[in-house]
């Protein structure tokens, strides 16, 4: 039975804030997964996560770096199979993200077995820290008459052409393994399985796949799927449902029934509950929508409305840690500072509604204070009378350029020209707002 997953999970959660595993020990997990090629022969993928928080990252100019040395010794009887030596390069732009538990590198080796029985060391070593990892263990390959590879437990599955964890895509289609077996029902809807049928001698009788789950000795999960398999070997994709999985650990078996053969494969897994840390500045999610739009533009979602209230604090959560990746800040720095300006707009924009919400207050919440203030009055030439201007400048970034009028005399200004800033556009007729004989140079920056 594979129980290498189970045996981490369980170290890591007795004794991740102890000292028992000696600050030598690097902790991670590590999972295989064995299916057949069309030689059958068995490709074994050995995965192996490690949360941020257990590596030593170093600041460089670039970012935050962390280096980890995997090395793989796969024997068979008494001999050399196959060894294997990687280095791995784990960079973080945010510092924030160097402590952080829930984020995780993963990586995943394969190798190509024939023989019945290997032995494989897995070891690594993190270069900054000098702590390491070390198991041993044996692994059976995969009869070259089976009907079913292992089950790869997935906590996402999602179309992704990008070349983000291209070790984990099958036709672009990004299956994420979870070394781990720990599934937080509060940040996953599914567990996603995925496994092959190999049907070598293409018959064509139908088979019965039953995928059945226990908690504590007692079904909590008893499902049967009727197929035609095809000929080769053939993808197959479940899913559990978290919602009504209580948190705890769970065994669970899926048998493949044809009308001559039965074979089964076990999992194991564990549910946890953990609470995702939330982060907002208004108490209703449709203003914090507003303050996104801010920062986002058009790219703010268009169904906003018919999201939930937990899917829009999630989207909101999300934002803001993007941010914080963006300016290399904590999250609670950028949240800290965007709140310091949505203060002082609304000390000092605000006119019939809050500061924040104007023109100004939106520039100065987006750019923060501008380099260069100028004031003045239009000319007798406009259309209209006498009116307020300023001239907002900054000299970072691809050095916006701003003019806000004042058109009802009230203290109310109003963006009129806009240059530099893909996320703002000019009237069409400002002009006839400041006159014709307004001197252009004056938007030079």
């Amino acid at each position: 039975m594979k129980n290498i997953r189970l045996f981490f999970s369980l170290v890591i959660i007795l004794f991740a804030f102890s000292t028992l595993l000696g600050s030598d020990k690097l902790n991670m997990f590590i999972d295989y997964n064995r299916f057949l090629d069309k030689n059958k022969n068995t490709i074994l993928l050995l995965d192996y996560q490690i949360p941020y928080e257990n590596l030593a990252f170093l600041a460089t100019n670039n970012g935050y770096f962390a280096e980890l040395n995997v090395k793989v010794k796969i024997t068979e009887a008494d001999s050399i199979f196959l060894e294997h030596e990687i280095n791995d390069i784990i960079g973080v732009k945010n510092k924030a993200d160097t402590g952080n538990r829930k984020k995780s590198y993963l990586n995943r080796l394969s190798f190509t077995l024939h023989k019945p029985l290997y032995t494989i060391q897995f070891s690594a070593l993190d270069i900054n820290s000098q702590k390491n990892f070390f198991y041993e263990f044996q692994i059976e390959t995969l009869p070259p008459s089976s009907l079913l590879s292992d089950i790869e437990l997935n906590s996402e599955v999602k179309p992704d052409t990008s070349q983000y964890l291209v070790k984990f895509k099958r036709n672009n289609v990004l299956y994420r393994s979870e070394p781990s077996i720990l599934f937080n029902k509060s940040i996953n809807d599914y567990i996603y399985l995925y496994l092959e049928i190999y049907n070598w001698n293409s018959t064509s009788e139908s088979c019965l796949l039953n995928l059945s789950l226990e908690k504590d000795s007692l079904v909590v999960m008893d499902e049967y799927i009727d197929f035609q398999p095809g000929p080769g070997s053939e993808s197959i994709n479940l899913k559990i449902p978290l919602k009504d999985l209580n948190p705890g650990f769970y065994n669970g078996t899926i048998v493949l029934q044809s009308a001559e053969r039965t074979e089964e494969r076990n999992i194991e897994f564990a549910v946890i509950e953990e609470k995702e840390e939330e982060f907002f500045l208004f108490a209703n999610p449709d203003e914090e929508y507003e303050l996104m739009r801010i920062f986002l533009g058009n790219k703010i979602p268009s169904d906003w409305g018919k999201m939930n209230q937990d899917t829009k604090r999630r989207y909101i959560t999300q934002f803001w840690r993007d941010m914080a990746f963006s300016t290399n800040r904590s999250v609670q720095s950028i949240m800290d500072l965007v709140q310091k300006r949505i203060d002082y707009a609304n000390r000092n924009f605000t006119h019939f509604k809050q500061g924040w919400t104007s023109d100004m207050g939106r520039i100065y919440i987006r750019n923060g204070p501008p380099d260069d203030i100028q004031r003045d009055t239009s000319s007798d030439e406009s259309r209209f009378v006498r009116k307020d201007y300023q001239i907002w400048k900054y000299v970072s970034g691809k050095k916006p350029v701003y003019m806000f009028i004042d058109i009802q005399m009230n203290g109310n200004y109003r963006l009129i020209y806009v240059e530099n800033d893909d996320l703002e556009a000019s009237n069409p007729d400002w002009m006839r707002y400041v006159g014709s004989d307004f001197d252009t140079s004056k938007l030079d920056n």
